[in-house]
């Protein structure tokens, strides 16, 4: 029992969660809510008076971030006490918003050490580091509170249109819970609900706060994979370690990227083009760290699967984050239409190939979504890719066109994408499920016809000027 009296020693002062649960103050104490608040109790221990007078069990509850409100009476020495409570409570909540607010420092920090490190012949092996980083794993993830979402919202998260700017990281964190346990993998596969919380604020932490590849990047991606499984059906199609599967490679798809792609990595000969031998070094990265991430007891959200549906889960994620290199996408493209005509969700490796289209239509679906939901997203984009051509002009290295700041228009930047490559790879996954034709791609090309339109005004402009 967590009590603290005071100067009075008749009285006993208690924190207390709704439901009754006494807690005990402390830095580590999870933040206040205007949902479920801390309530102040205070209890006289003996009565002060003669008996019989009337007042002697004094008993007096106040929210921690309200008045006092005396349940049968009270007294100014007790009121005192109350204001000089929640007075000295008050620090708790700036603790923890502090402490918040370092973790966020702390990992811009990181991000920033990286890039600074990232030289031409690094010396630190990315395997031992990315080992060390994800193996920190801050205790308070247990304790996160638990977020009651809405009717509305719930059905909303299933709609590929799901604006995700409008949530904190640690409300996308419990989105994605939520999907784990509405599609039924949390009972099939008995995960543990602290385990799957630890992982999932693990992997949030092990995203760089990079303008794009970052965590609302990766809920996003994971959020238009749980769309499209409801808005074409696929969701009952698919067998539970299928669902699985897809979900955690969007997951970890892009955890730990460092804001400069593949390209950079293989003409500056950094360490993760060395150890993955320029083959997609990006993606084969976030496999490693996902798994390392997973491989840990206290995040180890497979630690109840068989050594078969392990075998499974594993080979199926690979594939699916390896697929997310744009470089391979033609051949992707090509094998899946070979397939189209005589598709049966039956077969494992139709299934499988279904899963690595889909978790590619949803890494590049920014354009499916409302303009503006979608535009931030090229903003956002265009940045880090600025800084990383800004840099390899600095570093003397080649850099590609659509990332040079003084070239780049953002009509241009996206006319040519949209159009050869975004929506043949969304109505090619149509042809299997068909619903996407009614519920995303009508999207894709009002958003083609907007950029179009954009870059045919600004033709204009420029033609005019000149």
């Amino acid at each position: 029992m967590a009590s603290v009296p005071l100067e009075d020693k008749d009285v006993v002062y208690r924190l207390t969660k709704p439901d009754g649960t006494i807690v005990s103050p402390s830095p580590l104490l999870p933040a206040n809510s205007k949902a479920e608040p801390y309530s102040l109790v205070i209890k006289r221990k003996r009565p002060s008076s003669p008996p019989g007078a009337g007042n002697g069990n004094v008993y007096t509850t106040a929210p921690v971030n309200g008045a006092a409100t005396p349940a049968k009476s009270t007294s100014p020495s007790l009121d005192i006490k109350l204001n000089e409570i929640s007075k000295a409570l008050e620090p708790l909540r700036e603790m923890t918003a502090f402490r918040d607010q370092l973790v966020s420092f702390q990992k811009r920090i990181e991000a920033a050490e990286r890039q600074i490190s990232m030289t031409s012949f690094p010396t630190t092996r990315v395997s031992s580091k990315a080992i060390k980083r994800v193996s920190k794993i801050d205790p308070i993830f247990a304790h996160q509170p638990k977020y009651v979402f809405t009717d509305e919202t719930v059905a909303y998260l299933k709609h590929p249109s799901f604006d995700m700017w409008q949530w904190e990281e640690n409300e996308m964190a419990a989105l994605i819970e939520h999907m784990f346990s509405e599609l039924g993998l949390i009972e099939k596969f008995k995960i543990e609900l602290p385990i799957l919380k630890r992982f999932l604020h693990t992997i949030k932490d092990n995203y760089n706060n990079n303008p794009f590849h970052n965590f609302r990047h990766c809920f996003c991606v994971t959020q238009m994979y749980y769309g499209i499984l409801h808005s074409t059906g696929a969701r009952e199609k698919l067998e539970p370690m299928d669902l699985l599967i897809g979900l955690v490679s969007c997951i970890i798809h892009d955890v730990d990227h460092p804001g400069f792609n593949n390209a950079y990595q293989i003409n500056a000969r950094t360490e993760l083009a060395t150890v993955y031998n320029d083959q997609s070094p990006l993606e084969n990265h976030h496999c490693a760290v996902g798994f390392t991430i997973i491989r840990n007891s206290d995040c180890n959200i497979f630690k109840n699967l068989t050594d078969k549906e392990w075998e499974a889960a594993r080979k199926g994620i690979i594939r699916c984050v390896l697929a997310t290199d744009l470089t391979k996408h033609g051949d992707i493209m090509a094998k899946f239409k070979s397939i189209i005509d005589t598709f049966s969700y039956s077969d494992p490796e139709h299934r499988a190939q279904l899963l690595v289209m889909m978790v590619k239509c949803a890494d590049i679906s920014n354009e499916a979504r409302p303009a503006d939901v979608a535009e931030p997203w090229l903003d956002c984009l265009l940045e880090e890719y600025f800084a990383q051509s800004d840099r390899e002009k600095a570093e003397g290295l080649p850099y590609a066109p659509f990332m040079d700041r003084e070239k780049v228009t953002k009509p241009g930047a996206q006319v040519g994408f949209i159009q050869f490559v975004m929506i043949p790879l969304f109505e090619t996954l149509g042809k299997v499920l068909t619903g996407l034709e009614n519920d995303v791609i009508p999207q894709i090309r009002k958003s083609l016809a907007y950029y179009q339109e954009l870059q045919q005004k600004l033709a204009k402009e420029q033609k005019s000027a000149a």
